[in-house]
């Protein structure tokens, strides 16, 4: 008689969680898989696509020929061209690690103070300028950039007139914005709001009572803030700190703005004049090639920025058990911090929003009661008047409204994939949705255009392309719907699935509701970047998708300045309201006022 063998209890766990994982995935049923399978099929669609053309045209020539032209061959001369070049070593590269660098420096140190001030201080008025810091974030780049040349300009800037009016100086100076100085404090100042959100994040998460201890051992604020406060945080801060190496390294708007009247060239900045030389055809292969290690570089900052996060985690301090806030005293540094938040309000919020309606009523003239009595619309009736204007203002909705609703959705098939499903694949999904985040705006302009120019479909020049363009970001989306998604536990969808319903009436009818707050917050921060967006529409412009950024750039290099301060007052006009409008739903559907 043959011996039974019964089953060890992994063996059966095993064997139980597989036949769990077989009958969710029968549960699913056919529609859900193609959903699953063509959202899945757009995230590497929109990522991929451009980044495989991009490659491929770096290895393909001659230059002036989209990679799969007639007469396009392989070749290195692209990459020869470029790295050959002495000028790569001596200008661009140089160039772009001191504007990064001392871009990054200005910021974190400006965030630093103002997020440790509103978290761990008892500074007055904590909640208005924490608003006041943050607004700058619906202002476009290339409008801040512009408002710092109204600034700073060396002959007509504002500030420059005061001065020299005081001093009895020349007709030029003494600033001079036009300068790698000048690069460094605009976009530095410019990035202020986004590190100090993720700041005042990590100083909020950290439990006060190691503060208090240091304190009670007679040690200064100074002391605490130098042997607790950044030794506990720093992994939290280190987080931040590359991410906004990253935004730095990837900016074009000042680069362009204010560093090209400077003869500064940096890495992006050098893409775009390889697609725009003076006298030549575009140069893709040049470009693709000057594209390949900003790329790499990008990927690996962000690689290490994810490990940072990952890391964070092991120094969490907050509990559940004996958590209170905590606030240092200021005393006699309550005049000098409260000092140092006017100058960063003033800078980096109040003077530019002021100018640039100044400007756009009056021109470059500065405030006084002589000019007051020279108020003119005439740069806002130009404006109404001009058709081009109402069609940027239309394509800039439809692009930026549409890309947020392509990306929101397939965040959200991301999320529930990765989550909720058993797929081999579902890791290279989230890190390909995670790895849009390292990609620059100036590559995926770039790796946009050649792939629309190569595929047959006739949309280069039109909207759609700039919507498709747009719909890489997958990492905003995928992220925030994924950590909604965690708190959503799964017997609710299997108490649904036990009442009869099927797997797209429980995502209709239970998680999307559920998950409302999340996607109406991915679908505003997609909106706004989509707003905001200069690079990319710069890169694909052709007169029948324009949108109100490069218009408004377009004004300005032509000389138009109160018709470019009223497109950028416009601008600021038109996002306000859609935030609170949807900042508003989110409340009302949470019951609250």
């Amino acid at each position: 008689m043959s011996q039974i063998t019964l089953p060890t209890g992994a063996v059966l766990r095993a064997r139980i969680k597989k036949a769990n994982s077989a009958e969710k995935r029968a549960d699913i049923g056919w529609l859900g898989w193609i959903i699953i399978a063509l959202g899945s099929a757009a995230a590497l669609f929109f990522i991929l696509g451009p980044l495989i053309m991009l490659l491929t045209t770096a290895f393909r020539g001659p230059q002036d020929l989209l990679p799969f032209e007639d007469g396009a061959q392989w070749t290195l001369a692209n990459l020869a061209a470029v790295y050959l070049d002495k000028s790569l070593y001596t200008s661009v590269l140089p160039n772009t690690l001191i504007f990064t660098a001392g871009s990054v420096t200005v910021t974190f140190v400006v965030a630093f103070i103002l997020a440790w001030l509103v978290e761990r201080t008892d500074l007055p008025m904590r909640n208005g300028i924490y608003t006041i810091i943050l607004f700058p974030l619906l202002v476009p780049g290339i409008v801040l950039s512009i408002t710092w040349i109204f600034l700073l300009a060396p002959n007509t800037g504002w500030i420059n007139v005061i001065i020299r009016s005081f001093l009895r100086l020349g007709e030029s100076g003494p600033l001079n914005i036009f300068s790698m100085g000048g690069m460094i404090l605009a976009q530095g100042i410019g990035l202020v709001p986004f590190v100090f959100l993720l700041l005042s994040a990590a100083l909020r998460s950290m439990n006060p009572s190691l503060e208090e201890a240091s304190n009670a051992s007679g040690a200064s604020p100074f002391t605490t803030i130098r042997k607790v406060t950044l030794p506990v945080l720093l992994p939290g801060l280190l987080a931040p700190l590359i991410l906004a190496t990253l935004i730095t390294l990837e900016q074009f708007e000042t680069p362009l703005v204010i560093g090209f009247p400077a003869r500064i060239n940096v890495f992006s900045t050098r893409i775009f004049f390889e697609l725009n030389p003076d006298t030549d055809l575009p140069a893709y292969g040049r470009a693709a090639a000057v594209a390949l290690p900003f790329l790499i570089c990008g990927i690996a900052l962000l690689m290490i920025y994810n490990h940072l996060i990952r890391r964070a985690e092991s120094f969490v301090t907050v509990t559940g058990k004996g958590f209170r806030p905590m606030r240092f005293p200021l005393g006699r540094w309550r005049i000098p911090a409260i000092a140092f938040v006017a100058v960063y309000a003033l800078f980096g919020a109040v003077l530019p929003g002021f100018v640039l309606v100044w400007a756009s009523l009056f021109g470059y003239a500065l405030p006084t009661f002589d000019t007051l009595s020279t108020i003119s619309f005439a740069g806002y009736i130009d404006l109404f008047n001009n058709p081009k204007f109402w069609l940027a203002a239309r394509n800039t909705f439809i692009v930026a409204g549409a890309s947020a609703i392509i990306v929101t959705s397939i965040g959200v098939i991301l999320a529930w994939t990765i989550l909720r499903t058993q797929l081999a694949v579902r890791w290279l999904l989230d890190f390909i949705s995670f790895l849009s985040l390292g990609i620059p705006a100036v590559i995926a302009g770039l790796a946009s255009m050649l792939l629309y120019l190569s595929l047959p479909i006739g949309i280069y020049g039109t909207v759609l392309v700039l919507v498709l363009a747009y719909s890489y970001r997958m990492a905003v989306s995928t992220r925030l719907t994924r950590a909604a998604l965690m708190q959503v536990h799964a017997e609710l969808e299997e108490a649904s699935a036990a009442s009869g319903a099927q797997w797209f009436t429980t995502i209709r009818r239970v998680v999307l509701p559920l998950l409302t707050p999340s996607l109406v917050a991915s679908f505003t921060l997609l909106f706004i970047i989509g707003f905001r967006e200069f690079t990319i529409p710069t890169i694909l412009q052709s007169p029948d998708n324009s949108v109100l950024s490069v218009m408004m750039w377009q004004a300005f290099q032509a000389g138009k300045t109160t018709q470019a301060a009223a497109v950028g007052t416009m601008i600021v006009l038109f996002v306000i309201p859609i935030i609170f409008g949807l900042r508003r739903l989110v409340l009302a559907r949470d019951g609250r006022d």
